[in-house]
């Protein structure tokens, strides 16, 4: 048994692989399943495993070589199995490749099969003895003939470097080969870039050609300017394919690019309460990709492909996420986003990154997708212009946070704010539709608690968090305390939307990490006496700057067995009315009035 290797078709819309590698060497064995060579694609990279045991026997392709999907590459059989008929079927495929398929024309007829066959033949006996060793098609001979052109003077860009009718004719229009100079089209080319004239260059090729280091070299005698190539990159079946979409997007499409900000304040606090709250790493782009799907659904139209001359409004937020691999720029899907849950939602984004960054990814992560969202603020971009992934209609960019001055209640405040770039096909939807799009997309950003879990929003009001974003409500705690103690000597105290924690001295079995009870009623006694004083003096309109409240508990440990409180206030009141202040400030305290010793405690406890 044995079997031909072949380029495997990596998706319907591949036209074209590379080889990157042999994991074997030929003549080496391997077992089924076992990784024989990697390919690549214009999409996507993959492993070619055998499918039987045996030995690599033949390999057609060298690494980077690039042919069409179904080209042998290579011949796996046992060591002791006949392989000339596999090796005929694969001559045969190869050269088909050669002949360029899709240029060939009909059927001669027989005496114009006769007359080419005069002419090979004619060939084959007045070429030189390089010219038969020079790879080319049977129709680029022919046209060689015809041309009276050296194939040995021809650049193939063809199979394997083969050389085609049409390296043949643009060899023709050139002169090479043709009674001028003999030089290769890239020693040409920088002929033209140095003004050398190549009838005054000594050629060190093959057969005296002229190489570009041989017009280099006569730049450099001359005086010419002289450049050194540092590194050459070929575009990869990856890259070319970007280039390639990005061309046709251009083309295509009719780019508009809108630009707003947004407070990112309460965005981040929601994404740090997330994160808290849930049992799961959640991220800023995860809170952003939940405020970008609720967007869309405000604006279908931008959920949407244009295809044949049809505006597709898709039903599902298929988002592509751009992700920066080494082969370039990608933007694998994460479907269906406004289905998921938060929790979902950042588990399945974070996974599909990772198969992306690792190269794991597959044909099916990067297609469906309906809008797409990339972010180069991670790499300080302030601004740019994102180019539309087609058919999609519409593409957001996300920029670098910056801090900004902001005017407030309390005058000029530093606050964090996130820059938003939207490209629209304006073939498709207009300048309005999209300012609008912004808009609904900056006021989730301001305000993204309603999209999140109530478990995220109540947690957020415990800290305070929300609190930060000037859009929630405060809840108060309405005379309503709860304090939880979930181990050891130390607690957290709730009321309303605030909470602190208590604890004990290290000595008595605590960690310090908080006061303790008694300092938290102290705490509640001075504050209620500067505010009540506070009070009294606004009351009579009496001028006061600020009032400083001192309590003091005896002894430092155990049963308390006096309280003594001082109140400082800076004022040019005379001693009197301080005195009258004071006293009416005390009186008004609640907490003061909670000392009375006729004062009953309720007492009651029940199972949790």
């Amino acid at each position: 048994m044995g079997y031909i290797v072949r380029m495997p078709k990596l998706g319907l819309e591949m036209e074209r692989g590379t080889l990157l590698e042999w994991a074997i060497d030929e003549g080496d064995s391997i077992s089924e399943g076992e990784r024989i060579a990697e390919v690549e694609s214009e999409k996507s990279i993959a492993e070619v495993e055998a499918r039987e045991d045996g030995v690599l026997r033949r390999t057609y392709l060298e690494a980077d070589e690039t042919v069409p999907p179904g080209t042998p590459i290579g011949i796996v059989a046992a060591a002791e199995v006949d392989i000339d008929d596999l090796e005929a079927e694969a001559t045969a495929d190869l050269e088909g490749n050669v002949e360029v398929a899709d240029e060939a024309e009909p059927e001669p007829e027989p005496d114009e099969r006769a007359t080419d066959a005069a002419a090979s033949g004619r060939e084959a006996s007045a070429g030189s003895e390089a010219t038969g060793d020079v790879r080319a098609s049977p129709r680029a001979r022919d046209r060689a003939a015809e041309l009276d052109v050296e194939l040995a003077a021809v650049e193939g860009t063809g199979y394997q470097g083969s050389i085609t009718e049409d390296d043949v004719e643009r060899a023709a229009s050139e002169g090479a080969g043709a009674g001028e100079p003999d030089a290769s089209p890239r020693a040409r080319s920088r002929a033209d870039e140095l003004g050398v004239d190549l009838a005054s260059v000594d050629g060190t090729g093959y057969q005296g050609s002229i190489t570009e280091d041989d017009v280099e070299a006569a730049a450099a005698e001359t005086g010419g300017t002289s450049r050194t190539v540092a590194d050459e990159r070929p575009f990869s079946g990856m890259r070319q394919t970007i280039a390639a979409r990005l061309s046709e997007s251009y083309r295509e499409a009719v780019h508009v690019t809108v630009h707003r900000e947004a407070d990112a304040e309460a965005l981040l606090a929601a994404a740090a309460a997330a994160d808290e709250a849930l049992e799961t790493d959640v991220s800023v782009q995860d809170v952003l990709l939940r405020v970008v799907s609720a967007t869309l659904a405000d604006h279908p139209a931008f959920n949407a492909t244009f295809e044949d001359d049809v505006h597709h409004l898709w039903e599902e937020h298929n988002i592509g996420i751009a992700v920066d691999i080494e082969q370039g720029l990608i933007a694998p899907v994460l479907p269906d986003v406004e289905s998921k849950s938060l929790t979902e939602l950042a588990d399945e984004r974070r996974a599909l990154v990772d198969r992306a960054t690792s190269g794991d990814y597959t044909m099916d992560d990067l297609q469906g997708g309906t809008f797409t969202v990339t972010n180069l603020g991670v790499l300080g971009v302030e601004a740019f212009d994102p180019i539309i992934n087609p058919p999609q209609v519409a593409i957001l960019g996300v920029d670098a946070i910056a801090e900004q001055p902001t005017r407030g209640d309390d005058g000029l405040e530093w606050r964090r704010h996130l820059p938003f770039d939207l490209t629209f096909d304006h073939r498709v939807v207009d300048g309005a539709d999209a300012a609008r799009v912004l808009e609904t997309l900056v006021d989730h950003v301001e305000n993204p608690w309603p999209l999140l879990p109530e478990d995220v929003a109540t947690a957020a009001d415990r800290t305070g968090e929300r609190g930060t974003t000037g859009e929630a409500e405060t809840e108060m705690p309405g005379r309503s305390v709860t304090a939880t103690n979930a181990d050891g000597m130390r607690g957290r105290i709730e009321a309303g939307s605030f909470e602190w924690a208590y604890d004990e001295p290290e000595s008595s079995g605590g960690t310090e990490t908080g006061p303790t009870p008694v300092d938290v009623a102290l705490g509640g006694l001075a504050s209620c006496l500067s505010l009540s004083t506070r009070f009294q003096a606004s009351k009579r309109d009496m001028s006061v700057d600020e009032i400083r409240v001192d309590v003091d508990a005896t002894p430092e440990e155990g049963t308390v067995e006096e309280i003594a409180a001082t109140i400082r206030l800076a004022t040019d009141a005379d001693d009197e009315t301080i005195d009258r202040l004071v006293d009416l400030g005390e009186r008004g305290c609640h907490v003061s009035q909670m000392l009375r010793e006729d004062l009953e405690l309720d007492l009651s406890w029940e199972r949790l």
